[in-house]
C-alpha cells in the first residue's frame, strides 16, 4: 500500500462560502484598484511633465522674440 496521506478540513457552511468570496471576490477587486490607482497616479505624473514641458517651451519663445 501506498503512504499517501489525504487531508480533511472540516468547517462550517459559513466558513466555506466565506473562502469562496474571499478568493472570487476580493482578490479580483484589489487587483483592480491597484490599477487604477497606478493609472491614476500615472496620469497625474503625465499631466505634470506634459505642463512642465509646455511652459518650459512657452518661456524659451518668449526669451527668443525679446
Amino acid at each position: 500500500m501506498d503512504n499517501e496521506k489525504i487531508e480533511i478540513k472540516i468547517q462550517s457552511r459559513w466558513e466555506y462560502y466565506l473562502e469562496l468570496i474571499k478568493k472570487k471576490l476580493i482578490k479580483p477587486i484589489f487587483g483592480i484598484l491597484i490599477l487604477l490607482g497606478v493609472l491614476y497616479i500615472g496620469f497625474y505624473v503625465l499631466l505634470f511633465l506634459v505642463l512642465f514641458f509646455g511652459i518650459s517651451y512657452f518661456i524659451n519663445n518668449l526669451k527668443r522674440k525679446i
